[in-house]
């Protein structure tokens, strides 16, 4: 049974070496036919009726063919001359003006369609292929021609000149456009194509050149209706404190005369920051943390809502908004637009016109203006209330830091720091109209301001018998009633 073994493990032992053996062989049989096709690739002649700008390379090896070229490119450079007529006036370019492109190599594979030849885009714009005949341009075997081409056909044509439109917010006029004008150009696809043609059989090759009419992109008719203002917005500012009226008018005042292309984003923060004393922004107040204070740049957040209401009534794109803690009094609610260091309002331009912005202040109102191309439908908005919620019970705060001490001092003096306020559940639309008819609304913006606590602050220390319990938690008909939107009997004290 050993020797068996033995001998079935020789005989699988010499198949295997047998196959390998084989295997070599074929692949060096492969290898070797690859190189000497390689090897002898020049030595192929070129088929039938090949040519190479008129010159028969029927028959010929690569190299013979590399020797006609060369000696028909020679031929050509001697007295080569391109003359360019325009009306009376004659360009005549010679050998001063070009160098000899000697890689005629790159000719030859590509008359051949070597699979060697790889060109680059460049260099095959250069090559016609025409069945067997293959034509190559002048201006690669004459190199440097395209410039001095380049350089009469400057001095022949007149460009076109677009209308200009230039946009000054503050003028009577405030839009200039300036005229177009026609231009006169040369079509280079065709003189090029005719200086080859004739350079194929020709050493006097001799061009007319002729002028083609081009219209410009941007005429002065296109301009004018860019100039109709599409939408105005306007805010109160009647009962803002001097500080506030001064940030409201000058982030505003950073758009005035801006102009927005199509496809163009814009950033309030990034036009308006910082906000700062530095930066001509005064004290005002401002919501934080659902309670008004005092604050550098309050009243930016009523700029960036006048500005939000006046894009969305000329239909741009608004790509970020957000609602303030507070209902705000001088908009509709979901309509407004808080901005802070990290809250922006940012819109698109998503028509096919610019728009043009234009902001302007009264002492009691603040004004966003829209000038762009008319478009075909209006847009309007609607803000409705969906629930009112119920303010927050008073919070009562001890002032252990002593910071209401002429408020309040004993314990059970009391003094009343704000009331509470409702929340509402809110939402927006937006309506598009045609034609004096509302022909689609749909919903813009649902937002919720959450219902605030009143805060009561009361003393700390024990009171004395002989001193009376002072309690000022201020009567409600005392307070000023704001009924901007809302006619309630309980104080709303909306943002101002």
């Amino acid at each position: 049974m050993a020797k068996g073994k033995k001998k079935k493990k020789s005989i699988w032992f010499g198949v295997t070496i047998a196959v390998l053996l084989i295997a070599i062989i074929v692949a060096g049989i492969i290898l070797l036919s690859k190189l000497s096709f390689w090897k002898n690739t020049n030595s192929l002649p070129f088929g039938n009726n090949s040519s190479i700008n008129g010159i028969n390379i029927s028959g010929l090896t690569k190299s013979e063919a590399i020797d006609a070229v060369s000696t028909y490119i020679k031929d050509k450079a001697d007295d080569f001359t391109l003359t360019l007529k325009y009306n009376d006036t004659i360009y005549t370019l010679d050998h001063n003006d070009y160098t000899i492109n000697d890689d005629v190599h790159t000719i030859v594979d590509m008359a051949s369609k070597s699979s060697s030849y790889q060109g680059t885009l460049q260099e095959l714009k250069y090559f016609t292929d025409n069945g067997n005949s293959t034509i190559v341009a002048f201006n690669y075997i004459f190199q440097g021609l395209d410039n001095k081409i380049e350089e009469i056909i400057s001095q022949i044509e007149t460009k076109p000149i677009n209308s200009e439109i230039t946009f000054d917010p503050d003028a009577t006029d405030k839009f200039t456009i300036t005229a177009d004008h026609v231009g006169y150009v040369v079509n280079r696809d065709k003189l090029y194509n005719e200086i080859n043609k004739q350079f194929v059989n020709n050493n006097r090759v001799l061009v007319d050149v002729v002028l083609e009419e081009q219209a410009p992109e941007v005429t002065e008719q296109h301009n004018k209706q860019l100039t109709s203002c599409i939408t105005k917005f306007s805010t109160s500012v009647s009962d803002s404190t001097g500080g506030r009226k001064n940030n409201v008018k000058l982030a505003l005042s950073k758009f005035n005369g801006m102009k927005v292309a199509p496809g163009e984003s814009v950033s309030f923060n990034d036009i308006t920051s910082p906000h700062t004393l530095d930066n001509g922004y005064q004290i005002a107040t401002v919501i934080s943390e659902g309670k008004f204070v005092d604050g550098v740049g309050g009243g930016v957040c009523q700029a960036s809502t006048t500005l939000y209401n006046a894009l969305l009534l000329s239909g741009m794109q608004i790509d970020e908004v957000h609602k303030h803690t507070l209902p705000v009094r001088y908009v509709p609610l979901a309509l407004d637009a808080m901005v802070s260091g990290s809250s922006d309002m940012r819109f698109t331009n998503s028509t096919d016109y610019p728009i043009f912005i234009r902001t302007s202040s009264t002492a009691d109102d603040v004004t966003v203006e829209i000038y762009s191309k008319t478009p075909d439908v209006q847009y309007k908005t609607r803000s409705e209330t969906i629930k009112e919620l119920p303010a927050l019970p008073d919070k009562v705060i001890a002032d252990t830091k002593g910071e209401y001490s002429d408020k309040v001092l004993f314990k059970g003096e009391t003094w009343r720091q704000t009331w509470g306020r409702k929340g509402y559940d809110t939402r927006s639309y937006m309506q598009t109209w045609k034609d004096g008819k509302m022909i689609l609304e749909t919903p813009l913006r649902h937002e919720v301001y959450q219902p605030q606590a009143g805060v009561i602050i009361e003393g700390t220390l024990d009171p004395i018998p002989e001193m009376p319990i002072i309690s000022d938690t201020q009567d409600m008909q005392t307070l000023d009633i704001d009924n901007n939107f809302y006619s309630d009997t309980m104080p709303t004290n909306l943002c101002p």
